[in-house]
């Protein structure tokens, strides 16, 4: 497991579980405050049902009480009046009064006149409630509500009831009514639909902040870390570049040396020979001659190792008189040295370079001549510096047998990539084409005014 990936994780996961517990936790309590949401309504909706039950009992025990107080227990006449003003008392579509005695027998019903005289005492609804009974222990009790199943006039439906009933001691009646109450749960069940749809809401919503911010946070490690990629290998490019610059300044100064030091010193040593080679001469003494002569053809040869030995490592006249002779000397010692004919269109700076810079471009040219040399096959080699406006175009162009230029990138070979990063780093562009047909082509282009500007700031240095 990489290190980026377990940074990631190690940020990704906690996130992930706090987020789930505190998710689940408002998801319970969502839930929780939902159900006490239900019931309160329930409750709210329960309480004014019943209040407007006992308000109309409390009206028909109203209405029947002038006559209910001067009768006696056994006042026949009495109660039939109070049967008759209850059977006509109606409200709303379906409210109505009943009455039952003692024993379960119905006085009054006006919806169901067929119940009227029938013993109902023993009565169940769909749900095994004795709701007779249980309405007659409540008005004995003082009063009170029992919820129920039953009949609903207008709709023919079986619905849920809600009933009060209070209790005529003196007769051993129980007067009633009731509210039909489906509505409340069908009012419930709307309630508890939002309220679940609300939860639901809650939890999309916690899933998508979870996952935004995972994204997010995801994002941004991958962005801290492409960044701080790319600051690390800006710094090895730079540090690879400046280690490169200090050998050129070390193979410029080991140049020098050769050149200035040590050639002067086998130069001086060649001429003392060449004396006394004219010496030994004028004296006849052959012998001594020959060994003379062998020690200057040794000194010769020294002196030209040594400067190909200068050149290699830094050619003076890039230091001297400019990148274009230096261009021309490499060249020129291209084609002596492996018969390739080399073709030079290269246009007089007047812009003076950076020396990493004329370095670099100095060994692009140099490291694609050695290319050539090896793997293309030539038989010719264009080199040109053009200056086009304030670019500058260097072109090294070959006839050979061309390569896979991705595949030469990937392998094993360090001096495309050396070049390509040598040019990058000094602000311009490299470009490689090749194929079998035409050859290999190798662009760089400069921005002068851009180069101009770095080194006046000194960031080519520093």
């Amino acid at each position: 497991m990489t290190l980026k990936l377990k940074i990631i994780l190690l940020t990704v996961i906690p996130l992930i579980v706090i987020s789930y517990m505190i998710g689940w936790i408002t998801i319970q309590q969502a839930e929780s405050l939902g159900v006490k949401e239900v019931s309160t309504f329930r409750a709210s909706l329960l309480s004014s049902r019943e209040q407007s039950i006992k308000d109309y009992v409390n009206l028909a025990i109203q209405s029947i009480e002038h006559i209910y107080g001067n009768a006696g227990p056994d006042d026949k006449e009495a109660q039939q009046q109070v049967l008759e003003i209850l059977r006509k008392m109606r409200y709303g579509s379906d409210g109505y009064f009943f009455v039952y005695d003692e024993n379960g027998y119905n006085l009054v019903h006006p919806i169901m006149p067929e119940l009227e005289g029938q013993n109902l005492i023993s009565l169940q609804d769909s749900n095994g409630d004795f709701l007779i009974q249980n309405l007659i222990a409540s008005a004995k009790a003082g009063g009170g509500f029992h919820e129920y199943l039953w009949h609903k006039p207008s709709t023919n439906e079986v619905v849920p009831k809600l009933s009060y009933s209070i209790w005529l001691p003196k007769w051993k009646w129980m007067i009633g009514s009731g509210l039909y109450i489906e509505d409340i749960g069908r009012q419930i069940e709307e309630v508890k639909t939002a309220v679940q749809a609300s939860i639901n809401t809650t939890y999309l919503a916690i899933i998508v902040v979870l996952i935004t911010t995972v994204v997010i946070m995801i994002v941004i490690a991958l962005a801290v870390n492409l960044h701080e990629h790319r600051i690390a290998d800006a710094r090895l490019r730079e540090l690879a570049y400046r280690t490169v610059m200090m050998q050129e300044d070390e193979k410029k100064h080991l140049s020098r040396e050769l050149h200035d030091g040590i050639n002067q010193l086998l130069v001086s040593a060649k001429c003392h020979l060449e004396l006394l080679a004219k010496s030994v001469l004028y004296r006849n003494e052959p012998k001594e001659l020959n060994h003379l002569q062998q020690s200057e053809r040794s000194l010769v040869m020294a002196i030209s190792e040594v400067r190909r030995m200068s050149r290699t490592l830094r050619p003076t006249t890039l230091d001297d008189i400019g990148l274009t002779a230096a261009l021309e000397s490499l060249a020129a010692d291209f084609v002596a040295a492996t018969n390739i004919r080399v073709d030079t269109h290269l246009d007089s700076i007047d812009i003076p370079l950076a020396p990493d810079v004329v370095t670099t471009l100095y060994r692009v040219v140099q490291e694609s001549l050695v290319n050539v040399e090896k793997h293309s096959g030539s038989s010719r080699v264009e080199i040109e510096v053009s200056l086009l406006g304030e670019h500058l175009q260097l072109i090294i162009r070959d006839n050979g047998i061309g390569f896979k230029v991705s595949e030469a990138l990937k392998g094993r070979g360090i001096g495309l990539r050396n070049m390509r990063e040598r040019i990058e780093f000094i602000g311009g562009d490299l470009e490689i084409s090749a194929n079998t047909a035409n050859g290999t082509e190798i662009m760089v282009l400069l921005d002068l005014s851009a180069i101009e500007a770095n080194t006046a700031s000194g960031s080519m240095y520093e």
